[in-house]
């Protein structure tokens, strides 16, 4: 029995935040790619006018604003161009909900989606709000992680680095004494976690690459599953983008605007490869050591876009509008871990979770969601949590190395997707974990209602 913060809490059952539905766009990728046609921060939108008009017909959002009681967080972690300037409260004017309601941008980098549901959450358990759209986006095939350190000076590009101090503090020093790897990026510290963990395995370099390869191919092979497409497919809103000419631009008219005979519709992940093999993963060359890297562009999560939303009400607010209630969020934690290994999140965060919920075994979890940011976090995560990355509850649809990663996103979009398998499944409960740049972890227990 997972523990409720809720519960803990002691509050009226009427003051618990309960999830009332949840959405988000297909994923795109970098080639090719439908939503790249579109403005970034129309894809959040386009998500949030869905859940409002599937939700909230005839009730009086605009005086419910004017009360304070209502808020609208976005999760985003390039805040850069079409995604900067508090996407939050562009996204809710955009959308043509009353101005009355506020917003804000969140940046936990890629647990940005995930904070904003526990933020919403916690505005909603105070008493503070009644009604919170919670969710994230991201534009990463157009402003890649990092993009924000990059500054406009006229005519030339601006690259800012990080703050030099953050080397300075003595338990990064340590780490880089031990690891003998400097603070890095996350790409380079996915590479030192392979390092790490083969020599803590034993395996040779050739067997734990390999693993790490057979454990990308079985991502793609669940996410092309017809099964695995239509369960996806319930969570996605079609959303129309333009075609394109023969220059390829795409076909708009004097205003800028679609052109209705003249658009297509994105509503299936773009980025899983029915052309994948073993075969063809094992030729591939490291990302950061060409011939005896760990980490590949295969056994990686793509450059991907997208975005996802949910609403939460109070319990009683639900009840009294007939509102459906889906679920709720059982419990959470997060934590800050090694910036020098950098993705250790999902092992540290769900451990940190186990306790505070008091979980006693992950066999209670009817369905596990690990964020597959790269091969390497997930194989380190399985192995210090007792799991079997073939397991069936596991990233049963396919994880991020097939169908992507828009980091914003994808915190909203794990607790979506474990909603949507525990209501196909009429299970109870299940867990999604996600590593954190910059070295931090998010877990948390999502609960089916009437479980």
């Amino acid at each position: 029995m997972v523990k409720s913060m809720f519960k803990a809490l002691g509050l009226p059952r009427g003051r618990e935040p309960v999830i009332v539905d949840y959405t988000r766009t297909a994923i795109g990728k970098k080639r090719g790619g439908l939503l790249r046609r579109i403005r970034g921060d129309d894809w959040i939108v386009h998500c949030i006018k869905e859940l409002a008009n599937r939700n909230f017909e005839g009730l009086n959002l605009e005086k419910m604003g004017e009360q304070g009681l209502v808020d609208c967080l976005v999760g985003n972690n390039s805040q850069i161009g079409a995604t900067a300037l508090d996407v939050g409260r562009t996204a809710l004017l955009s959308s043509g909900l009353p101005w009355t309601i506020p917003g804000a941008s969140v940046n936990r980098q890629c647990s940005s989606g995930m904070q904003t549901v526990y933020f919403g959450w916690q505005e909603i358990v105070t008493g503070d709000k009644e009604i919170v759209f919670a969710g994230g986006v991201e534009a990463q095939t157009v402003y890649p992680i990092m993009a924000d350190l990059n500054v406009s000076m006229g005519a030339y590009v601006q690259t800012v680095p990080p703050n030099r101090k953050i080397t300075e503090n003595p338990y990064v020093r340590a780490s880089e004494e031990k690891y003998g790897h400097p603070m890095a990026g996350q790409i380079e510290g996915a590479e030192l976690m392979g390092r790490v963990w083969n020599e803590k395995i034993g395996n040779s370099r050739e067997e734990f690459r390999l693993e790490l390869d057979q454990l990308s191919l079985l991502s793609h092979q669940k996410a092309l599953r017809p099964s695995a497409i239509e369960a996806r497919g319930r969570e996605i809103t079609p959303i129309k983008v333009p075609k394109l000419d023969e220059k390829g631009e795409p076909i708009l008219d004097e205003n800028h605007q679609m052109i209705d005979s003249e658009t297509e519709i994105a509503d299936v992940d773009e980025a899983p490869r029915p052309d994948t093999s073993l075969e063809k993963m094992q030729k591939l060359k490291g990302i950061v050591k060409r011939k005896t890297g760990y980490l590949t562009a295969g056994n990686s999560c793509p450059e991907s876009d997208g975005a996802a939303c949910l609403i939460l009400t109070s319990r009683e607010y639900a009840e009294q509008n007939s509102l459906p209630i889906r679920g709720t969020l059982e419990n959470c934690f997060v934590i800050g871990t090694d910036p020098i290994l950098m993705l250790t999140g999902p092992i540290a965060s769900t451990k940190g979770l186990m306790r505070k919920a008091d979980i006693k075994s992950l066999d209670e979890m009817k369905f596990i969601e690990i964020n597959e940011a790269f091969s390497t976090v997930v194989k380190a995560s399985s192995y210090e949590l007792g799991l079997d990355w073939k397991d069936p509850r596991f990233n049963q649809h396919g994880g991020a190395i097939a169908i992507g990663h828009p980091t914003g996103m994808t915190g909203t979009r794990l607790i979506g997707t474990i909603l949507h398998q525990l209501e196909d499944a009429q299970e109870d409960v299940g867990l999604a974990t996600l590593c954190i740049g910059l070295g931090m972890g998010f877990a948390a227990v999502v609960k089916r209602e009437g479980a």
